[in-house]
């Protein structure tokens, strides 16, 4: 994407004007003003065009790769850490008209998500508004919006929460007639949010085994360590701590300095301390201030 790092590709493009110029120079041996063809400026003009589109050409080819690199530290090194070092500033320079930018805070609240900067995470996307972005509004409002509920469903909001699962099944209904690859990732984070709702709240209707699956087939480690956090706290709230440890142990296997590393040392230690966390979480979800609940954190009803 090379609205990510447009300095560096206007100084591509620059560069293959320039050099594009200096070859026409040589072609007509310097005389390009005094020529007697008259179309000796127009086709060195044509020289130098052709410098900027191979200069971007070699800057997309460019910038793909440093965004490619970026996103690797993030999805597949699971270094939430290392991507906002590389990636949160250059955010910053793209215009927030522009799905690029949302996607870009998407990433960075994933990321800071996974620190447990849950209110930075937050803050990443609370002011975000997919309908005025210039372009893949519908792509930009499903991250959006998903990443959302997601952190509402972290941080034990789960009426808002499902508020914005709401808007995720109505995205999903208009991605069913314009695009039907959305449209069933939609229904799948849909279903993996209310089957996390539900086991947050110890329901025995729980979709567990959907879980399951989304670990089994997770190849995002942040994700997946989640998703075995979720069924940690599913087991010690319906009193299988065998399982429960079960999970712990997988999350801190290979430490990454995530969040639910931390997590699952607290709850390895101490697993009575879920109790005494579940009814904070439920004792926070009755108190609202205005339009905010009792952590500041507000409640979007899209």
């Amino acid at each position: 994407m090379i609205v990510y790092y447009k300095r560096m590709a206007n100084a591509i493009m620059l560069l293959g004007a320039v050099l594009g110029g200096v070859l026409g120079l040589i072609y007509f041996h310097g005389q390009i003003l005094n020529n007697p063809d008259k179309t000796t400026v127009f086709v060195w003009a044509l020289w130098i065009f052709a410098g900027v589109i191979i200069g971007r050409l070699l800057a997309t080819m460019l910038a793909n790769k440093r965004l490619q690199a970026v996103q690797k530290q993030l999805y597949t090194d699971a270094d939430p850490a290392g991507f906002l070092q590389n990636f949160e500033e250059v955010n910053a320079r793209v215009p927030k008209n522009l799905a690029e930018y949302a996607n870009g805070q998407h990433w960075i609240s994933f990321a800071k998500e996974a620190l447990g900067d849950f209110e930075g995470a937050w803050d990443a996307v609370k002011d975000l508004k997919p309908d005025e972005l210039r372009i893949h509004a519908l792509t930009s409002s499903a991250l959006i919006v998903n990443q959302k509920a997601n952190l509402q469903i972290l941080r034990g909001d789960l009426e808002a929460a499902s508020f914005q699962i709401e808007d995720l099944k109505k995205l999903k209904l208009v991605s069913e007639k314009r695009a039907a690859r959305l449209a069933e990732n939609l229904a799948q984070q849909i279903r993996v949010h209310e089957a996390r709702i539900a086991a947050a709240e110890g329901r025995a209707d729980a979709d567990i085994p959907y879980l399951e699956e989304e670990i089994q087939y997770a190849g995002n480690v942040i994700y997946r360590k989640e998703m075995q956090l979720t069924l940690a706290e599913y087991a010690l709230r319906t009193g299988d701590q065998e399982k429960a440890r079960a999970y712990l142990h997988d999350i801190i296997a290979d430490r990454k300095g995530l969040y639910t590393e931390k997590r699952a040392d607290e709850l390895l230690a101490h697993p009575e301390a879920y109790t005494r966390y579940t009814k904070a979480i439920l004792d926070a979800q009755g108190e609202k201030i205005g339009e905010e609940d009792s952590d500041g954190f507000v409640v979007i009803r899209e």
